[in-house]
């Protein structure tokens, strides 16, 4: 009887085990299986974009930005730990008013170096929130002190999506701001943003990282930022943002009434926001450092797995990696910096809405609430 209950209880176990690895492969196939009918149903990895799709039919109302206010040197009484997104997917950590911060640039002086790109004096490409920014494609190693400095030659340079080649740098940048110092191990990688510009102009296009969250912390300057949530970004009836790698770009205007949030950051902010929301950033002129840190967190995956498919099979079957130090571009408002895939797709969408130097309506829309805002945050900034 003892050795029966013995293959009994065994048994079950098996049959458990068994159980479980039917339903983890079942889940596994099931997602597999809507991929590849994404795939074919949506030519997953093709994407054709006219300003024919990117009408201003619908109106947009502005939302401000959840915001919780930090006396100077209490940013670690109100953010102790990377922003829980229990709380909120979108959240603006701010200086108390009257309170400012103010970096010492030669905190980036010893071997402080970033890839940079020199911008067009004369570009010939519009003012948007879709196309490229007006940037060189042969780029530099640049001291990020001198480029704050004014210090440059040859043109102004500008790094953007460019990483900071020192720890210790990074290091004292996130003392400075005093930012919880046990959370910098835990972060994947860190996207530097660097200028000192005469006039200021749009410098990241509408995008959306689909893989991780992010914190972007103002340390110098000003940019203006439009924010749609990853309902609208995400929505077939909004802009139904194609994804590109890790990426996702709109094909679409929206399709009804929507919400955008609208915000010029100043030094001092510490901005969260999650995976999948869609954003477009113009630079004030003047000294301006931000860097954007990227943590991956397991509602990543999990609000969006099939995003994680995709971007596993891209890599696989089209993201060969190869160098462009070959070709000599001049002038572009391509991505310089990516994949042939992504900078292909991405010139396939430049050639559909930017191809002859105008631009959709509703990029022109988009565009007059970021120069509204500018000239608003402008006139504050005087009045003070």
């Amino acid at each position: 009887f003892f050795s029966k209950g013995v293959v009994v209880v065994i048994h079950k176990k098996t049959m458990q085990s068994k159980a479980l690895w039917v339903s983890t492969s079942a889940v596994a196939i099931g997602l597999l299986g809507i991929s590849f009918q994404t795939l074919i149903r949506k030519n997953w990895f093709r994407v054709t974009v006219s300003r024919d799709n990117f009408k201003a039919d619908y109106n947009h109302t502005i939302l401000s930005i959840p915001t919780i206010y930090y006396p100077k040197g209490k940013l670690l009484d109100v953010l102790p730990d990377w922003h829980d997104e229990r709380n909120g997917l979108f959240q603006l950590y701010r200086l108390m008013p009257g309170d400012e911060f103010k970096l010492d640039y030669d905190i980036l002086n010893d071997g402080t170096n970033v890839t940079a790109k020199k911008r067009i004096s004369d570009c010939i490409f519009p003012q948007s929130i879709m196309c490229r920014p007006c940037f060189e494609y042969e780029s530099a190693s640049v001291n990020a002190a001198d480029i704050l400095h004014d210090r440059q030659e040859g043109g102004e340079y500008s790094a953007a999506f460019a990483h900071i080649e020192s720890m210790s740098s990074i290091g004292q940048l996130w003392k400075a701001m005093q930012l919880p110092p046990h959370i910098l191990k835990t972060l994947l990688f860190e996207h530097a943003f660097i200028s000192n510009f005469k006039s200021g102009l749009m410098t990241a296009p509408m995008h959306a990282n689909a893989l991780t969250s992010s914190m972007a912390v103002q340390f110098v300057g000003k940019k203006t930022w439009i924010f749609f949530s990853s309902d609208v970004t995400r929505n077939s009836n909004m802009l139904n943002a194609f994804q590109v790698d890790s990426v996702v770009i709109p094909t679409q205007s929206p399709k009804d009434n929507y919400d955008i949030y609208v915000y010029t950051s100043q030094p001092g902010d510490v901005l969260f926001f999650a995976e999948n929301w869609g954003h477009t950033v113009y630079t004030h002129e003047g000294p301006n450092l931000m860097l954007n840190f990227r943590k991956l967190i397991f509602m990543n995956i999990l609000r969006r797995p099939i995003d994680w498919i995709h971007t596993i099979l891209a890599a696989a079957l089209l993201s060969n990696r190869k160098p462009f130090s070959n070709r000599k571009i001049k002038q572009t408002n391509m991505s310089p910096y990516s994949s042939p895939y992504f900078t292909n797709t991405l010139k396939k969408i430049q050639d559909g809405l930017c191809g002859d130097g105008d631009v959709s309506e509703w990029d022109k829309v988009m565009m007059k609430v970021i120069h509204d805002h500018v000239q608003t945050s402008t006139v504050a900034e005087h009045a003070i």
